[in-house]
């Protein structure tokens, strides 16, 4: 399919690309949606203006129609983005339901703060979806209808069906789980995986698993350790806890570490963990403010000058440097990960 090779081209920029490039890629992004959506019968379409409004397109599925918005930006969308197209989708008919795509993720406090509202009408993509929706093994059609159950089941609007695990040699495997709404559990997708695990972690992002990966990779090594480590990504903080509560099924006996950003408040964060999370084995890790911190970065400074691949590749310059011995004698947070690693 031609939508496909070309959602392909667009992937990585080239080296010091123009804005004219990521204009360009922006407009791409466009038509191949509207491809992709054709194909899957949805009949898409186009941009185009509503009493003075512009939105992106709609598209048809099972008798309903959605409101869609596709943003393909260098940096990660804050919360404001979404609202206004939130406004959007409010004034429509009612039960009207808005798909907003982001390929370069969304800000912190973006995918929380959507989840807190009084309404949702929003369902979140990141470029995890998009991927497994064009090149991967689902179609946009089956991410969609899984994000709307979730949604309309436990008011989650961004989540994400990754599980990362890391073994002692370093090498990662990516491993399909999903949520299962009904028994409130995370269902292993894939018949080889393997369901033992030593350790559970449950974390924010993406970039947090990604992270997170590394350093539990370079503990093992360090400590020639056998064990398995899976890492949940639970696409938001206030999520985490009933994402928590479901991981505990996807490997039985297993403890379960949380490692969750304090966002320069501690206590309250711990407090929600408190509250929300039903385990009768985990514990808590909370960087402050920030997991980068860890690494003595600041968030958004890194995330605006490192996207992709380069991302990847500085984290993994950053590990490889770092001395996780000394970092855990002087950060508490990351002393109760290293340990929990070692000892789990």
């Amino acid at each position: 399919m031609e939508f496909v090779e070309e959602y392909k081209k667009w992937l990585e920029p080239p080296e010091n690309a123009a804005s004219t490039w990521y204009r360009q890629r922006g407009f791409a992004f466009e038509r191949i949606l509207k491809s992709c959506l054709s194909h899957e019968g949805m009949d898409p379409r186009s941009s185009y203006k509503a009493e003075g409004e512009q939105i992106d397109g709609s598209f048809f599925l099972d008798g309903s129609v959605f409101l869609l918005e596709a943003k393909w930006h260098k940096d990660e969308l804050p919360a404001s983005s979404i609202y206004q197209f939130k406004g959007k989708v409010d004034g429509k008919l009612a039960g009207t339901i808005g798909v907003f795509i982001s390929m370069s993720g969304y800000s912190k406090d973006a995918v929380d703060a959507l989840t807190l509202g009084k309404s949702l009408n929003v369902i979140l993509f990141g470029k995890e979806d998009i991927d497994a929706a064009i090149i991967g093994k689902s179609s946009f059609k089956n991410v969609l209808k899984s994000k709307l159950r979730i949604a309309a089941e436990e008011g989650v609007v961004y989540h994400s069906s990754e599980v990362e695990q890391v073994s002692k040699d370093g090498q990662t495997i990516i491993e399909a789980f999903s949520y299962d709404n009904m028994f409130s559990s995370i269902v292993k997708q894939d018949a080889n995986f393997e369901s033992t695990s030593d350790l559970v972690v449950v974390c924010e992002g993406q970039t947090d698993r990604e992270l997170i990966a590394l350093l539990a990779t370079k503990i093992l090594n360090k400590h020639r350790l056998t064990k398995k480590v899976n890492i949940i990504v639970a696409m938001g903080k206030m999520t985490i806890p009933r994402v928590a509560n479901a991981a505990s099924n996807i490997v039985t006996q297993s403890p379960i570490l949380i490692v969750t950003d304090s966002d320069n408040d501690f206590d309250k964060t711990r407090d929600m963990l408190n509250r929300g999370v039903e385990l009768d084995s985990w514990k808590y890790s909370i960087p402050d403010p920030e997991i980068e911190a860890w690494l003595g970065l600041d968030r958004r400074e890194f995330r605006r000058h490192h996207r992709g691949e380069m991302m990847r590749s500085k984290l993994n310059e950053l590990v490889n440097e770092l001395d996780v011995e000394e970092l855990a004698e002087r950060d508490s947070s990351f002393n109760t990960f290293y340990q929990w690693v070692i000892s789990a």
